[in-house]
């Protein structure tokens, strides 16, 4: 066979013909890429083939332990970029037995070191409790009430009682393909996870003073925000009420020049905008067929100066104007022109909602700062700024 190649013969044929191979022998003998270590258990083949370098070469014939094999390779294929890869390399990483293992090895390390204590007496009267309702989500603490007030664990000497881990089980269990007591005892590992992590936390705080500091500010920041949200932001969107007394209040801060009240069509194609600037002045409505050609329709509203740089490229006259921007085409309808004046609610919306923020947060400041006086010692505060100038 290895003559008859090197001679010219068809690859196909003499693959139809001899090879015992029934998966392949009908399509050329052509296997599935493979890469290194997907043949481990044929190491001859899998060194054979990628000892080749260019594509059509043919292999001497060689044995293996599963018969006798002359090789043609078709392409090598290059490693994928990583970010393909990424995910599937993950994935691999995290089943690795000796990931398992190192992480299985740093969870006892940590659970010594924080002095992690299980009463084993007690677990084993919670876990026999797991049943088919936990696969759904929906499991129920069925015990005597006194084996609640017991000790099924603790951290650094600090207990936590069978109750606590009934209420992490009702909080956090979720429907589940584990059986019934391997996600029961998930579950008490992650509650004992979370607990050595808090130790930790604690210890890291004592240990650095500045990671603590960071914290806190992390805390305190996320706590503020909370507040300004409830107290401010929210408020001031949804109080339309408010934001109407304000805007009566403060009329005369809502002054604009020259606007207009224009519609905007925008199209991809020239075309379209010659068709329905024909359309619109004859008179005929817009249909919604119509509508659904242009890329986008901006209904009629008041705009000044600065609102829309194609408004701005328009003469500011009645009537239809047509412009282009960024590879679009525009048409614009001018209704009417709009003197300086006080503009309206609508028209000033925008502007309102920020204004009564910054009102209600004064406001607010104003109420905390009465119910929480602040004495500054104000020699102190010169030595403090000085330190802090020198560093």
């Amino acid at each position: 066979m290895y003559d008859q190649l090197k001679g010219g013969r068809n690859w196909q044929e003499v693959c139809k013909e001899n090879s015992q191979d029934a998966n392949t022998s009908q399509t050329g003998g052509l296997l599935k890429p493979f890469g290194i270590g997907a043949l481990a258990s044929v190491p001859e083949f899998e060194a054979m083939a990628f000892a080749m370098q260019k594509p059509g070469e043919i292999s001497d014939p060689f044995q293996s332990s599963i018969g006798w094999h002359i090789i043609r390779l078709e392409k090598k294929i290059p490693l994928p970029p990583y970010s393909e890869m990424e995910t599937s390399l993950k994935r691999r990483v995290s089943r690795d037995e000796r990931l398992q293992v190192s992480q299985q090895a740093l969870t006892t390390k940590r659970k010594k070191q924080f002095l992690f204590v299980e009463n084993q007496e007690v677990k084993q009267r919670i876990m026999i409790l797991a049943d088919s309702s936990l696969m759904q989500g929906s499991w129920k603490y069925l015990g005597s009430p006194d084996q609640l007030k017991q000790t099924i664990f603790s951290v650094e000497t600090k207990p936590v009682l069978v109750s606590e881990f009934v209420g992490y089980v009702k909080v956090n269990q979720k429907k589940s393909s584990l059986n019934p007591g391997a996600y029961l005892n998930q579950l008490y590992e992650n509650l004992v996870e979370e607990k050595i992590q808090v130790a930790e936390e604690e210890e890291l705080k004592k240990k650095y003073p500045e990671y603590s500091n960071l914290l806190t500010e992390y805390r305190e920041g996320i706590l503020l925000f909370e507040i300004m949200e409830t107290e401010v932001w929210n408020h001031a969107s949804s109080d339309t009420l408010g934001q109407r007394q304000y805007y009566q209040a403060n009329r005369n801060n809502y002054q604009a020049g020259d606007r207009v009240e224009a519609r905007i069509f925008s199209m991809q194609e020239k075309s379209v905008r010659d068709e329905f600037t024909s359309k619109i002045k004859k008179g005929d409505s817009l249909t919604q067929s119509d509508l659904k050609r242009f890329k986008s329709v901006q209904n009629f509203r008041i705009y000044k100066k600065k609102d829309s740089k194609i408004i701005d490229q328009i003469p500011w006259t009645t009537g239809l104007h047509e412009t282009e921007s960024e590879g679009l085409f525009y048409l614009v309808e001018v209704k009417r022109l709009v003197a300086p004046g006080i503009e309206s609610f609508e028209e000033a919306r925008a502007q309102i909602i920020s204004d009564y923020q910054d009102n209600l947060e004064k406001n607010w400041i104003k109420e905390l700062r009465e119910k929480y006086p602040v004495k500054i010692n104000n020699k102190g505060k010169k030595v403090v700024l000085a330190e802090l100038i020198k560093k």
